[in-house]
């Protein structure tokens, strides 16, 4: 169990360089730390309760409402270095995507899974996918289980817009491109899978209805939808509605370790920058569990304000949760967030917290995925 423990939390390079040299430094080079972070998101934690000022100005804080805070990075290395644990703190073990451009403009352009275990019983898989559609942008990719050769998995995209593709890769080894109604889909919302239902998921525009999508769909075949009721909203929660009316949301579902399903809402909206550009801001998340009444035909979401030792992470990818005690540097009941910003929102208090480089520019990264999948 602690051998799992140590290749989980650690990269294979990492590991052996801190279990070798116990006097290692865990999280940053530009604060002395280690080169090679060990636990990344130590760096995210030492930002988050860092004081109003400190390293030497590199960074600064600001409390501009009593439900939000701008960390402010002004060092270039330390932005780099807080990129990266936010966007690779967690890789599955073994498991790489190799796409030579996202965009594909020619028949040329394939999607690569290489899927090497550090576990000498399970074998070495790579899988060379159809060739994508032309002139098309992968949103995210979803597997239904780690690859397996000559077994029935399926691997899910979500194309730009509101396309949606399935493929077999030891089946019939091609696209089944499924007929999606544009008007149906929120075209910025992410395709999951469901272990618990075995179905892919996506939700509709208005956030009321689940697209779902069987293992077995066949070409052409138009997605189904079940129901998803809101019960019993507190009062308290018809307000914050009305306070985020005005901002653009987008849905992602995610289920826990455990079965547990969750849907996320997160609200963004516009603002002017220093040099009167236009930058995408996150406002606030809202977040509903699946009810013990629902089912594969209908989810009962429940509004939430505690979803206990998890975190979730939302991005331009599948999201996904983990027990915060999965490891160092996170911090429970949290939303962690990537794309047009990057930040962290407690769920407690209600506190989003944006990180911001240089020139008051927030923190950002538009590249696919996102996310890396979490270890399985």
């Amino acid at each position: 169990m602690a051998q799992l423990l140590i290749n989980r939390i650690f990269k294979p390079s990492v590991c052996k360089n801190f279990l070798r040299h116990t006097n290692v430094r865990m999280f940053s080079s530009t604060t002395h730390f280690s080169s090679t972070p060990a636990y990344p998101f130590l760096l995210i934690d030492y930002i988050l309760n860092i004081a109003d000022s400190s390293l030497d100005g590199r960074v600064t804080t600001q409390n501009y409402s009593s439900k939000g805070k701008k960390v402010y990075i002004n060092d270039e290395k330390l932005s780099e270095e807080v990129c990266d644990a936010m966007t690779v703190g967690f890789s599955r073990d073994g498991l790489e995507l190799e796409l030579e451009s996202y965009i594909s403009y020619s028949d040329d352009e394939e999607l690569i899974i290489n899927y090497n275990p550090s576990n000498p019983k399970l074998e070495d898989v790579t899988v060379h996918l159809p060739s994508l559609p032309t002139d098309t942008e992968i949103q995210n990719l979803v597997m239904s289980s780690l690859p397996v050769r000559d077994k029935d998995w399926v691997v899910g995209v979500k194309l730009s817009g509101s396309r949606l593709s399935l493929c077999r890769p030891f089946g019939s080894s091609k696209w089944i491109n499924i007929n999606t109604m544009p008007q149906c889909i929120n075209p910025f919302s992410t395709l999951m899978f469901s272990k618990t239902d075995q179905r892919f998921y996506i939700p509709s525009i208005g956030g009321n209805y689940l697209c779902y999508l069987d293992l077995n769909s066949k070409e052409d075949e138009k997605p189904k939808f079940i129901d998803m009721e809101f019960d019993n909203l507190p009062k308290s929660v018809y307000e914050e509605l009305a306070e985020v009316s005005s901002c653009s949301r987008t849905e992602h579902l995610v289920e826990s370790p455990t079965g547990q399903l969750f849907l996320v809402k997160w609200y963004g909206k516009d603002m002017k920058d220093y040099e009167n550009d236009l930058i995408h801001v996150t406002e606030k998340f809202m977040v509903f569990r699946a009810g013990e009444e629902s089912d594969e035909y209908g989810k009962t979401m429940i509004y939430t304000e505690d979803i206990g030792d998890l975190c979730i992470f939302v991005g331009r990818g599948e999201a996904y949760c983990v027990p915060a005690s999965f490891s160092h540097g996170l911090k429970p009941n949290c939303i962690y967030f990537v794309g047009h910003n990057f930040g962290v929102y407690d769920l407690a208090t209600k506190t989003c917290t944006t990180l911001y480089i240089e020139d008051y520019k927030p923190l950002r990264k538009l590249d696919f995925p996102y996310w890396p999948p979490p270890n399985n």
